[in-house]
């Protein structure tokens, strides 16, 4: 059997070992609005996420697949991050603390040249999520108890390089969505709480460029576009009390289109330099609207809309690397991610705002091996709650401590 047959067979294995891995432990932690990005890669932790215009990395199947159609060898690499958020309102002399957990975040990626300019490649990860789960007895039980939205991509993609600098992609993005959000109902009934589950499939599209002038300069551009999400479940009650009855219930879901652009420079011998910008459309979430076909205290059919408004945003990446042997490399990085909410607007299942990310990392490679690791420490600016919650006053502060681990391979 050829060289080529056994890695083809291997890749595929590995592939289909590692979506069953992200389907299985899928986990989720708080962004900016719910965003993961930095979180995708240890080797991208460690670069503060500035891998757009990298063209050497298995992580190009998410990042870029237009470089895989400049890759020489295929590569697999299957990771997780383990996220420990922590978040707290203040409120006076008291404060609430949401629940203390780590966040399992897998991850896999393959990529495979065919030929001299042309590359397919397949990625599963959790570009978004979101979970907060507060205490069931806290100011602000009525607004939000537990909140959790899964979003599991699976993402293939095909490239085709032109010229020996240039290359292109063009790939689907499939997104598996859940969501289960509990919270107490009414004053009135203060024992009374519901939970509200619900899921979909649905399906976006990505196109990219690579630009590679020399072997020292690397530029790249991805564009995603929007995923409409229709999230289809039900709505149930602890208690049996007329007017609130279990119902089916519809809640639509817009994930935002997003431009990402990178720069990435080696200069001079052992040194690395990148630059990234992502641009998030959240301006697409107007509001959260619950269709209900037995709506609450009514029994018939209604809507439930909480505003949200969003803004577009942004984040800022840099980093630099160093080779410090042939097989060991270090990394650290910076990242602004500004958040899309306005203070008006923020509500206890997502009270986050403006967030700075300090990354290190390191990697170690042998024959066609290698392990990388990362950590960062995430801190979130403080913010203060919507005047639309008269009930909680005060300011929200939070942070979060963020671990990844990989293993990679090169065939």
């Amino acid at each position: 059997m050829s060289r080529g047959i056994v890695s083809s067979s291997i890749v595929r294995g590995l592939c289909i070992t590692m979506l069953l891995l992200a389907f299985v432990f899928t986990g989720t932690s708080y962004g900016a609005g719910f965003q993961l990005f930095n979180e995708l890669s240890a080797r991208g932790m460690g670069n503060g996420g500035t891998m757009t215009a990298r063209t050497d990395t298995a992580e190009s199947a998410w990042f870029n697949p237009a470089s895989v159609a400049l890759m020489k060898h295929p590569q697999a690499l299957t990771g997780m991050a383990l996220v420990m958020p922590y978040l707290a309102l203040q409120m006076g002399d008291h404060e609430y603390r949401m629940k203390k957990m780590a966040y399992p975040l897998p991850y896999a990626y393959v990529v495979y040249p065919v030929g001299d300019r042309v590359g397919i490649s397949l990625s599963a990860n959790v570009p978004y999520g979101l979970t907060t789960e507060w205490p069931a007895d806290w100011p602000g039980r009525y607004r939000a108890i537990k909140t959790d939205l899964r979003c599991l991509f699976v993402t293939p993609s095909i490239s085709y390089a032109p010229t020996d600098c240039l290359s292109f992609a063009v790939g689907a993005q499939i997104v598996r969505a859940t969501a289960e959000m509990t919270k107490a109902v009414t004053p009135a009934l203060p024992t009374l709480t519901t939970k509200i589950t619900g899921h979909d499939t649905a399906v976006g599209y990505l196109v990219s460029a690579m630009l590679k002038p020399a072997r020292w300069c690397s530029f790249g551009v991805i564009f995603r576009s929007e995923v409409h999400i229709k999230l289809d479940g039900e709505a149930k009650y602890n208690e049996a009390v007329p007017g609130f009855y279990r119902s089916d219930v519809q809640l639509p879901v817009t994930l935002p289109a997003t431009v990402s652009v990178g720069l990435n420079l080696h200069p001079v011998p052992r040194w690395h330099f990148g630059i990234g910008y992502l641009w998030t459309g959240w301006s697409s979430y107007k509001s959260l609207d619950f269709f209900y076909y037995r709506a609450p205290g009514t029994g018939l059919p209604g809507t439930v809309s909480l505003p949200r408004n969003w803004d577009d945003t942004y984040s800022l990446r840099f980093s630099v690397a160093h080779n410090i042997s042939k097989a060991w490399i270090v990394r650290a990085a910076y990242v602004y991610d500004k958040t899309p909410i306005d203070d008006q607007y923020r509500d206890p299942s997502l009270p986050t705002n403006d967030r700075h990310l300090f990354n290190i990392g390191c990697g170690y490679t042998h024959n066609n091996l290698g392990v990388d690791v990362a950590y960062t420490f995430l801190r979130m600016e403080h913010s203060h709650p919507s005047p639309a919650t008269p009930e909680l006053y005060g300011t929200y502060k939070g942070l979060a401590n963020i671990i990844n681990v990989d293993l990679r391979w090169r065939f």
